[in-house]
């Protein structure tokens, strides 16, 4: 029986991608259990005995990837690691056995020695802050954001540090993301800093806000939008708790991909200009476009307009403009109005 006959048995729909197959016998004979996990190249075994022995099932998945699945297992990346002295990499964590004597329950007894712990590397948060520092030792503000709304950028950098607590819940080591917290926060007001031309300073006095859960106090910064007739949006920095949890139930959600409205439609629907803020009220509202982003490179030797970096900062082809704004762009004249990052000040 040949692989692709294996991949049919399965009843999945069939992939191009790499592919794995694990068979289970059901015992005497007949047709055995057949199992397909798709583009699963990555796997990690834990085994207690000799490393000689370890070295013979190395030798036996070899023969088993060759043989059955005609795949090649890859020395460099398949690796035998004592994970008493050494941590084995797998998912971006590190794994190795605990070894604590200093940590005794209300017995007297020993209970961490033995058993598995995951933790971050530290490499991973040292890598993600130097990324907000760029060349430099000191935490920098992100210009790609400035043109953006104080809602939007606060927003985003409490999703990329939820997302990385989140993924990292199941280390014990959880608590080390606080260098990465800090150092975001320099960033994020940094950031609203150099958008509204103020300090420091009156960032955090113009947002600093309270925030409780499971009965504990956070000092956050939060932007909260009135609606009438609803719930008011909240964009907030912080609250977000550190608290180590190998429990964590892993929320793996199904994403609804069905027809919804372009990010085009609602930078439409907000019906303001993307470049001086100018709304429909006062002026009508129009989309520049262009046939492709390699067009905005072709200013060498003299300054980019500022329309110019506002499409290549957001990596889009259209750019929603006021009327007087497009015709300026349209004709190559200079801009009348002054750009929202230097004439929207509070």
């Amino acid at each position: 029986m040949d692989i692709e006959r294996r991949i049919e048995n399965t009843g999945e729909r069939r992939v191009r991608k790499p592919t794995s197959v694990v068979r289970r016998r059901a015992g005497g004979e007949g047709l055995c259990k057949q199992y397909l996990a798709c583009c699963l190249s990555y796997f990690i075994l834990g085994f207690v005995g000799p490393k000689e022995e370890a070295e013979v099932i190395k030798q036996r998945l070899r023969t088993f990837l060759q043989e059955e699945l005609k795949l090649e297992l890859s020395e460099a990346k398949t690796l035998i690691t004592h994970a008493r002295t050494e941590t084995a990499r797998f998912l971006n964590y590190e794994i190795h056995t605990l070894q604590e004597n200093a940590h005794r329950d209300h017995r007297d007894r020993r209970t961490l020695n033995g058993t598995i712990g995951l933790r971050i590397p530290r490499e991973v948060i040292k890598n993600k802050c130097q990324s907000y520092k760029r060349y430099s030792r000191k935490v920098q503000h992100r210009t790609e954001l400035i043109n953006d709304s104080d809602f939007t950028i606060m927003a985003l950098y409490q999703a990329e540090y939820r997302g990385l607590v989140e993924y990292y819940r199941l280390a014990y080591n959880l608590h080390s993301l606080t260098e990465l917290e800090g150092t975001m926060e320099i960033s994020l007001t940094k950031t609203l800093a150099a958008k509204f031309r103020i300090s420091v300073p009156k960032v955090y006095k113009k947002y600093q806000a309270t925030f409780q859960e499971s009965k504990q106090c956070y000092k956050v910064l939060q932007i909260l939008i009135e609606r009438e007739g609803k719930k008011p949006l909240v964009a907030r920095w912080g609250g977000i708790s550190l608290h180590w949890d190998i429990k964590a139930p892993i929320k793996d959600h199904r994403t609804f991909l069905g027809p919804g409205r372009s990010e085009l439609e609602k930078r439409l629907l907000a019906d303001a200009c993307e470049y001086c803020g100018t709304t429909g009220d006062a002026e009508r509202i129009e989309v520049h476009h262009i046939r492709a982003l390699k067009d905005l490179k072709s200013y060498d030797g003299r300054e980019k307009p500022a329309w110019v970096k506002i499409m290549a900062a957001r990596k889009r082809k259209t750019l929603v403009l006021c009327t007087t704004c497009h015709q300026d762009v349209t004709y190559g004249r200079p801009m009348r109005r002054k750009p929202m990052s230097v004439s929207c000040k509070r």
